[in-house]
């Protein structure tokens, strides 16, 4: 279990310290960074005060009257720019947000399409396409719409806008049909599922699963995950987002923008990774080409590097993809992304705006610590260990368990040839005993269970699904409220 004792309380910044920025199109997010201070010297002070002691080895707590005091962004408020609410284009992929395939697809290239309107319907009639969206971008917009007939049977549409100047028009469809067939192959408890791809008015448009409770920046941004009684909550969604990118990595597929408006939220509790825009088939066979039966993870092979150059939302993006200087293995940019999102349910904000030495005062102080026990460990196959860890006072105050602190040390190694598979981090015990309120996967054959028992984590070889709502209480008016079988029951 995740200790949420009160003495907790005081090392969580307060909702003071983070300001909701957002761009009227909802998909972006601006957080200030945190700056920690001393009540009693420097954290480099106290840190030689005991190594000279003999206290070197990590404590696994602090005393609530020795902990320094959190003070606003006066300390550490590096500038940053104002940046676009939507990921930066990749010169190479498998999605529309890409400038050019990274793949060669046939000329042929033969996807199945339906015509939208045949099959949907708005939800409002009277405005059509021109009403309410669900979100918009930079390449396309989503639609509320419902199937012919089924009022109550909702459904997400994705309507791409038209083609750029530098695409012809055989390029863009096949972007847009490549990235359908990445999405259309993807079926896991944590990935939105991709129904089918559809015309309208000279559109292309993805038709997926509606997730109604929003996003992960939406849940953040209401601060309802960043009290210490939430740390169950905050373990759960990120353990669920965990499991959706080792899924994709498993079978070939790199995001490539992991993020909090990427992460939905659906039925209260489960998270569901959207958005393949950006993504990269690293390796096997693209799930678009006729030997792969539409079905990804076929024929995995050696991986595909990435060429340099930026792509993804800043904040997420991983310090040898933004040096743009050699090649990169795209699976640690989403490792680095998934740990970052822990970053944003611990702390309610980000604590650097850029991983770029010289850019963020909290970034260098981590690089530091990294340097040190790098000097300390020149050996090839070092590991983090339980008492042998990096030095960096914002995780020691407010990452806890100890444990979680270690794997998100280990998710963010500035070095990506040393940083953590996903799979590695899926593969601890201590993560795999996390309580969580969803499948691993489709063929899981977990049993639903009560999450107020607090006995083994398995029951007969089986994994036990512990009932979760991360969603902040509504109001019930003078209704009954939530009845037996409803989310937040």
């Amino acid at each position: 279990m995740v200790n949420t004792s009160k003495t907790q309380t005081d090392t969580m910044p307060s909702s003071n310290d983070f300001k909701k920025n957002r761009a009227s199109t909802g998909f972006s997010l601006r957080g200030r960074a945190i700056g920690f201070a001393h009540a009693n010297g420097t954290a480099r002070e106290k840190h030689s005060k005991k190594a000279a002691l003999g206290l070197g080895a990590r404590r696994r707590s602090f005393d609530r009257h020795s902990k320094p005091a959190i003070v606003p962004d006066e300390v550490c408020h590096p500038p940053h720019m104002e940046r676009s609410p939507w990921a930066m284009m990749p010169d190479a992929g498998t999605g529309v947000k890409s400038r050019r395939l990274s793949i060669s697809l046939p000329d042929d290239f033969h996807v199945e399409t339906a015509d939208l309107l045949s099959e949907y319907e708005y939800q409002n009639k009277l405005l059509g396409r021109h009403g309410k969206h669900l979100g918009k971008g930079a390449t396309s917009k989503v639609t509320l719409m419902c199937r012919k007939g089924f009022p109550g049977e909702l459904y997400a549409v994705k309507e791409f806008r038209g083609k750029s100047k530098s695409d012809t028009t055989e390029e863009y469809e096949k972007k847009v049909k490549s990235e359908y067939s990445i999405a259309k192959s993807l079926h896991h408890p944590n990935i939105v599922e991709t129904i089918q791809l559809c015309t309208d008015h000279g559109r292309w448009n993805h038709v997926m699963e509606h997730c109604a409770d929003g996003d992960m920046y939406q849940l953040i941004a209401k601060g309802h995950l960043k009290d210490p009684a939430r740390a169950t909550d905050r373990l759960c969604l990120w353990k669920q987002t965990v499991q959706g990118v080792n899924y994709l990595h498993s079978n070939g597929i790199a995001h490539r923008d992991i993020k909090l408006e990427n992460l939905l939220i659906m039925n209260g509790s489960k998270v569901k990774i959207t958005d393949f825009g950006v993504s990269e088939v690293f390796s096997g066979t693209h799930p678009g080409l006729r030997e792969a039966g539409g079905q990804c993870g076929q024929n995995m092979s050696d991986v595909r590097m990435c060429s340099p150059g930026i792509c993804g939302s800043e904040p997420y993006i991983a310090p040898e993809v933004l040096q743009k200087k050699q090649s990169y293995d795209p699976r640690g940019m989403d490792v680095w992304g998934t740990a970052i999102i822990m970053i944003y349910l611990t702390f309610g904000g980000n604590i650097w705006t850029r991983a770029e030495r010289g850019a963020a005062p909290l970034y260098d102080s981590f690089c530091k610590g990294w340097d040190k026990w790098n000097a300390k460990h020149p050996e090839p196959d070092a590991a983090l260990s339980d008492r042998d860890y990096p030095f960096f006072e914002a995780f020691d105050l407010c990452i806890n368990p100890p444990a979680l602190r270690r794997l998100l040390l280990s998710m963010l190694n500035p070095d990506p040839a040393k940083r953590a598979s996903i799979a590695d981090i899926a593969g601890y015990r201590w993560f795999k005993n996390i309580e969580c309120c969803q499948y691993d996967s489709y063929d899981d054959p977990a049993k639903y269970i009560d999450a107020s028992k607090k006995n083994a984590t398995h029951v007969n070889g089986q994994k036990k699904i512990f009932c979760h709502n991360h969603l902040p209480l509504a109001s019930q008016g003078h209704s009954l409220g939530k009845m037996p079988g409803q989310a937040g029951y």
